[in-house]
């Protein structure tokens, strides 16, 4: 009798450091609403400020580091006002996507800017800036209700001018070298040219590889891809300037400068 309570004491005491140490490790503070749904509160982890960003009372992402004089939790109020106003209901939450924008990966809502993810931070997530933009904004859809971000989407943004496209290009060269494309031209795999399925012949197309933020301006000329899954067939000079010819394939982002269906 007298071992069994000893040891219940001693699993009593573990228990209340442990509960210490947990406290000491992760401390929250108040949640500051910076819209119905949304909220922001400071942290600390392991004795580390972070700034916490909610959507429905799920933490979406942590701001960890300081930049420009702002402190992790002012970075994250800003990116939960930036949510806020997007989240009035005119915006629908299935337009949140990985992104890039002015070079750099991010998260946007219907092509606003939601957070720029920087170098810093994917270190700190052991993880690339394309895959951590994509994981933040997968956390921000599910909090909403959502599905994940999907390998294909037409953002309706509004602008009558520009059609905009997610989704996953490919690349074709030296073996169709000399070869008549289906313009009639003569394919040229050096130059910034792309097959596409319905586009008119002419239309320029914006290609950003969003892995690394590459852009360059293609013309289409040609028919393909005819690869389930793939949209847009590059020309070998393209997937270079792109930073994708060794991959072979990859996700991308499509600015239709003119009318035509993309996907």
């Amino acid at each position: 009798m007298k071992r069994l309570v000893s040891l219940l004491l001693v699993l009593l005491l573990m228990l209340s450091a442990g509960s210490r140490l947990v406290g000491r490790l992760y401390d929250v503070g108040d949640t500051v609403m910076a819209g119905e749904s949304i909220g922001v509160r400071q942290a600390r982890i392991g004795g580390r400020e972070v700034g916490e960003v909610l959507i429905n009372g799920q933490v979406v992402l942590r701001v960890r580091t300081s930049a420009g004089g702002l402190s992790p939790f002012q970075r994250a109020a800003i990116i939960a006002g930036r949510l806020a106003a997007c989240s009035g209901g005119a915006y629908p939450p299935d337009s949140i996507l990985s992104d890039v924008i002015n070079g750099n990966n991010a998260v946007s809502w219907r092509g606003e800017l939601i957070i720029t993810v920087d170098a810093s931070h994917a270190k700190l997530n052991n993880t690339s800036q394309y895959l951590l933009a994509k994981v933040w904004a997968n956390n921000m859809r599910r909090a909403f209700g959502c599905e994940p971000v999907p390998s294909e989407y037409v953002l309706d943004n509004g602008d009558p001018e520009v059609i905009t496209a997610f989704c996953t290009a490919s690349w074709y060269g030296d073996g169709f070298q000399g070869r008549v494309t289906a313009s009639g031209e003569i394919f040229d795999s050096s130059a910034l040219t792309a097959a596409h399925r319905y586009l008119p012949f002419g239309t320029k197309v914006r290609v950003t590889n969003l892995q690394n933020g590459k852009s360059v301006v293609v013309i289409i000329n040609d028919r393909g891809p005819y690869v389930e899954g793939r949209v847009i067939d590059l020309s070998k000079g393209a997937a270079a300037a792109l930073g994708m010819k060794e991959q072979g394939i990859g996700p991308v982002k499509l600015e239709v400068m003119g009318p035509g269906r993309v996907i």
